[in-house]
C-alpha cells in the first residue's frame, strides 16, 4: 500500500518520469552532500512490456533500470510505489510525471478573417497538444455556408469546435451564423460523441451564443482572442484548450491514473513543464533579451519563448523527428526537405526513409542519408513551429529588426535527434539554420532529457530543480556570434580578439558568408573583444558598436555565423549542396 507523503521540507529524493511518444525516461534526483544531483536515469520505449497502450509498462521498466544501477527498490510486493523513502535503498520521497505521448486534441476552427481571428485562435490552440482537423472557412478566410460547415464538422468529428471572430462591438451575423451551423452539426451526432464548443469571439454576443447552443453541446466561453484589429489576447483561450486536453486526452490515457496516484502533484503535459524551466532561465539572464527553448520530440515540436517574464508556448502536434515527415513531404514541395541535404536523394528514397522512421520511431540512423534526413526534418519542424509562434510573441526591446529574430540570451535545445547528434556541431547547425539567431547567444543542450523533468520537479521542490540545474543538468553547446548587416561575400564584417584565461590570445577577421568554430572547450571561459564593421550589429547596442563580453566554452566551441540574416540558400541545386557540405565541414559534421 502506498505510504503517506512526507512534508516537502523533508524531501531527499525525487523520482521523475517523462512519457514521450517514442521513449519514456526515468530520472532519480537525490540529495548528495551539498545539494540535489541527478543520480541515475533509465530509458525505454514508451509501449514496453505486456501492454501496448498503457504508459505504466514503460515507466516501470525505465525505473527498473535505475534500480539495477543504484540497488534501490522503488515498488513494494503489491507493485505500489514506496513513498516516502523508507531507507536509502528503499523508495523515494516524491514522484512527478510529465506526458506527451497522448494523441492531440482534435479541433475544428472557425472565425471571420484568416489573418486575424482565425490566426489568433490557431495560436491559442497551439499552446497545448492540439491538431486542427478542419477549418470552417474557405480559402479566402470567409465562413463556409451552413451546409458546408455541417458537412466539415461531421466528416472531421472533432473533440472541440472553436468559434472566434468579431472584434469587441463588431460584426455579429457571420459569427452567430457559424455558431448556428456548428450547433446543428452537434445535434446530428450521438450525444456522447458531441464535441465541446469553445466561444472566443465578440463578448457582446455571449448571451445569444448560449441561447443558440442550449444543451446541444457543452459550451465554454472565454475572452475574445482578437478584441481589436491590432491587439491579441490568448491567455484565457490557451488555458481552456489546455484544460480540455488534460480532461479529454491526458487523463483518459491508460496508466496515467496510476501515475497520478503516485504523485503529490498532477501529471503535467511535457510542454508545460518545459516552458516552466525556460521561464526560470529567463530570470537568470538580462531582462532586455529573451530566452528560447526548442524541443523536437518524436511527434511534437515545442518552442517556448520568454520575453519580459511572459511565457509564450507553441506546440506543433503534426511534425516531430519520427512522425509527420511523410505528410510534410507529400503536402509541400519535395525541396522543402531535400534542400537541407548534402547529398542527392530522390523523392522515392526520401519517402521510403521517412516511412521507415515512422514504422520504427526508436531507431537510430545507421547511414548518413538517414542522419541528414532526420536533421532536415528537425529543421523544418522548428521552422514550421516558429512560423506559428512568432506573430504571438511580444519581445519588446529585444525585437530590434522586425523581419529577424529578437535578441535571445539563451537558447535551450532538447529532444533526442539534437541531443544525441553524433557531433555537437551538427545540433548547433540545425538550430542556426532553423532559428537564425542574431547577436550573441548561448546554446544550451539538454543532453540527458532533463529539461521537462526539472520543470516538473520545481512544482514539488524548487530548490532541487535549481541545484540539479546548477550541477550540470544542462550542458553548454557553444556561444554564437551572429552579426547582422549586408555586405559582399568575402568582405570583412567583424574583427574579433579572443583572450583566453590561460593568457593566450587569438585574433580573427570574420568575412561575410563565413561559418566557423573557434576553440573554446567546455569548462573554459574567454573574453571576446568585438569590433564590427560600420553598418553591422553584434547585439551590443547599435550598428558599428563594439564591446567586450565574457563567454563560456561549450561542446561545439565558439561559433561565428556571418552567413547573413535572413539565411539565403542558393536556388541552384549543386551550388546549394556545396553550401550545405561546406557548413557541415565547418562545424565538424
Amino acid at each position: 500500500m502506498k505510504e503517506a507523503m512526507t512534508g516537502r521540507d523533508s524531501i531527499r529524493s525525487i523520482l521523475v518520469v517523462d512519457c514521450g511518444t517514442v521513449m519514456t525516461r526515468a530520472m532519480l534526483l537525490d540529495r548528495v552532500r551539498d545539494g540535489y544531483r541527478l543520480v541515475a536515469q533509465g530509458e525505454t520505449p514508451t509501449t514496453w512490456g505486456e501492454s501496448s497502450t498503457s504508459v505504466t509498462g514503460g515507466v516501470r521498466h525505465a525505473i527498473q533500470q535505475i534500480s539495477d544501477v543504484t540497488s534501490r527498490r522503488f515498488f513494494d510486493e503489491n507493485g505500489d510505489l514506496i513513498s516516502p523513502q523508507a531507507t536509502w535503498q528503499r523508495g523515494t520521497d516524491a514522484f512527478a510525471a510529465t506526458v506527451s505521448a497522448s494523441e492531440p486534441l482534435q479541433l475544428a476552427l472557425g472565425g471571420l478573417a484568416g489573418d486575424l481571428s482565425i490566426a489568433s485562435a490557431r495560436r491559442a490552440a497551439a499552446g497545448t497538444y492540439a491538431q486542427i482537423e478542419t477549418l470552417l472557412n474557405d480559402s479566402q478566410g470567409m465562413p463556409l455556408t451552413d451546409e458546408a460547415c455541417v458537412r466539415a464538422i461531421r466528416n472531421a468529428a472533432p473533440e472541440v469546435i472553436c468559434i472566434a471572430g468579431g472584434t469587441e462591438g463588431g460584426a455579429d451575423r457571420p459569427v452567430l451564423g457559424l455558431v448556428k451551423a456548428a450547433t446543428l452539426a452537434c445535434s446530428m451526432m450521438d450525444r456522447e460523441a458531441r464535441p465541446a464548443m469553445l466561444y472566443a469571439g465578440n463578448s457582446r454576443l455571449r448571451k445569444q451564443v448560449a441561447e443558440i447552443v442550449g444543451d446541444e453541446a457543452e459550451l465554454r466561453v472565454v475572452e475574445n482572442v482578437r478584441p481589436t484589429l491590432d491587439r491579441e489576447y490568448l491567455a484565457d483561450a490557451q488555458q481552456e484548450f489546455k484544460s480540455l486536453f488534460v480532461q479529454r486526452k491526458l487523463k483518459q490515457m491508460p496508466g496515467v491514473a496510476d501515475l497520478s496516484d503516485w504523485s503529490p502533484v498532477s501529471v503535467a503535459p511535457t510542454a508545460q513543464a518545459f516552458g516552466r524551466l525556460i521561464q526560470y532561465l529567463w530570470h537568470l539572464g538580462s531582462p532586455e533579451t529573451g530566452v528560447l527553448g526548442v524541443d523536437v520530440g518524436g511527434s511534437n515540436t515545442v518552442i517556448a519563448a520568454v520575453f519580459d517574464e511572459q511565457l509564450r508556448l507553441t506546440v506543433d502536434s503534426r511534425l516531430g523527428a519520427a512522425f509527420g515527415g511523410d505528410r510534410l513531404l507529400q503536402s509541400k514541395n519535395t525541396e522543402v526537405i531535400t534542400r537541407w541535404l548534402p547529398e542527392p536523394l530522390s523523392y522515392d528514397e526520401t519517402r521510403s526513409l521517412l516511412i521507415n522512421k515512422e514504422t520504427h520511431p526508436a531507431s537510430i540512423p545507421q547511414v548518413e542519408d538517414e542522419l541528414w534526413l532526420e536533421q532536415a526534418i528537425a529543421r523544418e519542424a522548428i521552422r514550421e513551429t516558429l512560423e506559428v509562434a512568432r506573430p504571438g510573441w511580444k519581445p519588446g526591446s529585444a525585437q530590434v529588426y522586425p523581419d529577424l529574430m529578437p535578441f535571445c540570451d539563451t537558447i535551450v535545445i532538447s529532444g533526442g535527434t539534437l541531443a544525441k547528434a553524433p557531433r555537437p556541431g551538427q545540433a548547433a547547425l540545425v538550430i542556426l539554420d532553423a532559428l537564425q539567431p542574431i547577436g550573441i547567444s548561448t546554446l544550451v543542450l539538454d543532453r540527458y532529457g532533463l529539461a521537462s523533468a526539472l520543470g516538473s520537479v520545481a512544482r514539488i521542490k524548487p530548490l532541487a530543480a535549481v541545484e540539479a540545474l546548477d550541477a550540470g543538468g544542462l550542458t553548454n553547446l557553444g556561444t554564437v556570434v551572429a552579426p547582422v548587416g549586408e555586405a559582399k561575400p568575402g568582405d570583412t564584417v567583424l574583427k574579433m580578439k579572443v583572450s583566453y584565461d590561460n593568457g593566450s590570445e587569438l585574433e580573427v577577421e570574420v568575412r561575410y558568408g563565413d561559418l566557423e568554430i573557434l576553440p573554446l572547450p567546455i569548462g573554459q571561459e574567454a573574453v571576446l573583444e568585438l569590433t564590427p564593421r560600420r553598418g553591422f550589429d553584434v547585439g551590443v547596442g547599435a550598428r558599428g558598436k563594439g564591446d567586450k563580453r565574457r563567454v563560456s566554452g561549450g561542446l561545439a566551441g565558439l561559433i561565428i555565423d556571418a552567413r547573413g540574416r535572413p539565411l539565403r540558400l542558393s536556388h541552384e541545386t549543386e551550388r546549394r549542396r556545396e553550401q550545405i557540405q561546406k557548413w557541415l565541414r565547418e562545424v565538424g559534421g
